[in-house]
């Protein structure tokens, strides 16, 4: 794998770090977690618009838009629950906690959805490597979280 990957990869990381707290304190300002949902996802549509525009997307590419599969759109409804989510896990379990079971959620779903080749990722075969890896994060898990 490229390190350069590695490295955005890990940045997007450290984003979602800030990102979710920031979520969090705007639901505590409005006091409600889907109210902080709102002017998120309105910066991030004009976001994404401006940066498909910029990167080259053509008329007929947001003409597509109304061809994706509903179930796929459900992302949205993920996305929102999210954002929802952490604004009310954050300030209960703490951001450590938080993040820790969040990433550990990644790493085992990310496993059975490549073992079973679902949603679009090629399937790949469990090794005794992932599997150790996963029961470290685990424990890893246990030790944030309860001790």
């Amino acid at each position: 794998m490229a390190i350069h990957l590695v490295g955005l990869a890990l940045l997007m990381g450290a984003i979602i770090s800030i990102y979710l707290p920031m979520i969090s304190q705007t639901a505590r300002i409005l006091g409600s977690g889907p109210m902080a949902n709102v002017p998120f996802f309105a910066i991030g549509l004009l976001t994404s618009i401006v940066v498909a525009i910029a990167s080259g997307a053509r008329v007929e590419q947001f003409q597509r838009i109304g061809t994706i599969p509903l179930w796929l759109l459900t992302a949205g409804i993920m996305s929102a629950a999210m954002i929802i989510g952490s604004s009310f896990l954050v300030p209960r379990i703490g951001i450590g906690a938080f993040f820790v079971l969040l990433v550990s959620g990644q790493v085992l779903a990310g496993l059975l959805f490549g073992y079973f080749g679902l949603f679009g990722v090629p399937a790949t075969p469990l090794s005794i490597g992932k599997i150790a890896g996963a029961a470290c994060v685990i424990a890893g898990v246990y030790l944030v979280t309860f001790r």
